[in-house]
């Protein structure tokens, strides 16, 4: 079974693959706890099947301060 979400870590200007997951949520819950372990900025890709079009594509940006929580940022929906 493949899995549609792959997690990928922004670091020295190459985006670095860290894993898949088979929901949005669950990929979701693992950029969270990996940014509380590794800050950096996340982003989250779902790749349609065949044909290879992104059709979501998510960043977590990590908090600027230990008060605050990060955030999700959409860059692009490609709905179909």
């Amino acid at each position: 079974m493949r899995l549609p979400f792959c997690i990928f870590k922004l670091g020295d200007g190459n985006p670095h693959l860290v894993e898949a997951a088979p929901t949005l949520d669950a990929a979701k819950a693992r950029v969270t706890a990996l940014a509380e372990l590794w800050p950096a900025e996340y982003v989250i890709i779902h790749k349609k099947e065949r044909g290879g079009e992104i059709l979501l594509e998510i960043c977590y940006k990590p908090p600027k301060s230990k008060r605050t929580k990060g955030r999700w940022v959409a860059y692009e929906r490609t709905l179909i």
